[in-house]
């Protein structure tokens, strides 16, 4: 929501000129411009009760940008510019810094260093190259220092020497994600669509844990949790990593 758009512009433009020489440039170049001066915000339609949206802060929302910021986070391109748009602050990080140990992934990143003291001194450089180069800003309650040893939070997991686990926050949230389903299960026969949007909603999160060892969690959350109801409609395959749609096939009766 914090992204300067002319900014972003300027620095794809300019690389897109230097290093891309298909005949397609200019094409190239107009999309992009297109893409990323789009105002979602105006002629949306808003589907939905506007009563969901209670809660949600500010700077989650494109309705609160200031004028010429902001990227809908539903845009694949988002994901893309964003980590492009960060591009100069990993080199700042990496070459000017010279700093070893350290891993970014859009808005979020994490700095390794031996030295307490010098991480509280870098802190002020940091802030400053962001707000300057790209006139962004480090949320100041969203700051964390402490030893290796406690583990880091990052990406929805928490990371420890030789070792990675889902956060609690991540588990928190695939709970209520079962329990939103499992709400629609009681109510009524889940519809078509709401039949996809519960196997989007599952295997998003099995997606993101089956990359760590969480067999024991996925499968405690969900054969625990999950509505007798769904297995109606879905199974599980590769080792609970993933639901399936059940699809029905007519029997064939030979007299």
């Amino acid at each position: 929501m914090s992204i300067n758009k002319t900014i972003l512009w300027v620095k794809l433009k300019e690389f897109i000129k230097s290093k891309y020489n298909s005949q397609d440039k200019e094409l190239l170049l107009n999309l992009c411009k297109q893409i990323i001066y789009n105002n979602p915000t105006e002629k949306c339609v808003i589907k939905g009760k506007r009563d969901s949206w209670e809660g949600l802060p500010n700077t989650k929302s494109l309705f609160h940008c200031k004028p010429n910021y902001g990227l809908p986070i539903g845009n694949l391109t988002s994901q893309i510019f964003a980590n492009f748009y960060m591009d100069s602050f990993d080199h700042f990080v990496k070459h000017d810094l010279k700093l070893r140990y350290y891993g970014r992934y859009v808005d979020d990143f994490v700095i390794v260093h031996e030295e307490k003291e010098y991480l509280k001194i870098l802190m002020p450089r940091l802030v400053e190259y962001l707000q300057s180069e790209l006139q962004a800003t480090i949320h100041p309650k969203k700051i964390y220092l402490q030893h290796y040893s406690k583990g880091v939070n990052f990406l929805g997991t928490v990371i420890l020497p030789n070792r990675i686990y889902i956060a609690n926050r991540t588990k928190g949230n695939f709970y209520n994600a079962i329990e939103k389903q499992n709400q629609i299960a009681r109510d009524h026969k889940p519809t078509q669509n709401e039949q996809k949007a519960f196997q989007s909603s599952m295997n998003s999160y099995l997606g993101i844990m089956k990359h760590y060892k969480t067999y024991k969690l996925r499968k405690g959350m969900i054969f625990k949790n999950l509505s007798a109801w769904w297995w109606n409609y879905a199974y599980l395959s590769g080792g609970i990593c993933k639901f399936e749609k059940k699809v029905k096939t007519a029997r064939n009766y030979v007299w």
